[in-house]
């Protein structure tokens, strides 16, 4: 349950900095809250002759979106 909370809390953060980047012309507060880090492990590929393998995973995070897995956390912890 509490995986279910951190995940939709996500999504809304995300969510509102996609609209805040479609509603705003752009400017040092509004690029704040929506600029993207993207940690994670650039795709790369194993080949073994007989078969190949592609690994790889990268995240997206952004001030809203971790806001609002807070708030999944704290929303959590209140039900």
């Amino acid at each position: 349950m509490f995986f279910l909370f951190v995940l939709v809390g996500g999504y809304v953060g995300t969510l509102l900095s996609k609209i805040l980047r479609a509603a705003t012309a752009g400017g040092p507060l509004s690029e704040f809250f929506i600029q993207e880090i993207q940690p994670g492990l650039h795709p790369f590929t194993l080949d073994l002759q007989l078969f190949s393998v592609t690994f790889g995973f990268s995240f997206s995070f952004n001030l809203l979106g971790v806001l609002g897995i807070a708030l999944g956390i704290y929303l959590y912890k209140q039900a």
